[in-house]
């Protein structure tokens, strides 16, 4: 058999194409928009397991939607908080939070107070956002997370890099946030999904 220069730039061509396949593969965005990974109608909550501080469990649940925004209180047995979230086609941004909210107020119509992204398209690694002292970026779009209420797999990972701490939180379309690991010189701080309720 003959090998001519033809056959070898056929290879060449047919091995390119099949690297340039694996590294699209790599970097494609993950399937859907923001939104689809942060549920927010009206009755849906989220429980979770905390490791490592008293007060890493807490139970998430949305209280009001109206719109583009969906107000959600957190209990995390020493205090409760509100926030309100604003969901658009290419990003979730919290746009208010307020401590030590133990009446159901309606905070629906409050005007944006110190916005920060939870989330922002496109959803693929190397997605990056935020403030040098806050920054956000998607490492991760097929991790598998293993938790008390199951596995999640193809959850997006989101690594959020401050001065002297690092939290990871891990996101299942259709469901939310399944886990968070905070990490701050070699103390880690988790809290884990353990039961939930999303309406489809």
């Amino acid at each position: 058999m003959v090998w001519t220069a033809a056959k070898s730039g056929a290879c060449i061509i047919i091995v390119s194409l099949l690297l340039s396949g694996c590294a699209l593969w790599k970097t494609a965005p993950a399937a859907g928009k923001p939104a689809d990974y942060f549920p927010s109608s009206p009755g849906n909550y989220w429980d979770y397991l905390g490791e490592g501080n008293e007060y890493a469990s807490f139970l998430r649940e949305v209280v009001r939607s109206a719109g583009r925004r969906s107000q959600f209180r957190e209990n995390n047995g020493g205090t409760i908080s509100a926030s309100v979230y604003e969901i658009t086609e290419d990003a979730v941004t919290r746009i208010h939070f307020q401590g030590e909210t133990y009446e159901d107020v309606n905070l629906l119509n409050v005007k944006p107070t110190d916005p920060i992204v939870i989330l922002k398209a496109p959803l693929k690694v190397g997605t990056k956002w935020g403030p040098p002292d806050q920054t956000r970026e998607i490492i991760s779009i097929t991790e598998t997370v293993d938790t008390p209420s199951g596995q999640f797999t193809d959850c997006l990972a989101v690594k959020v890099t401050f001065p002297q701490s690092t939290i990871i939180e891990y996101y299942k379309k259709g469901v939310g946030m399944v886990k968070r690991r905070f990490e701050s010189e070699g103390f880690i701080v988790t809290s884990t999904l353990q039961e939930y309720h999303v309406k489809s």
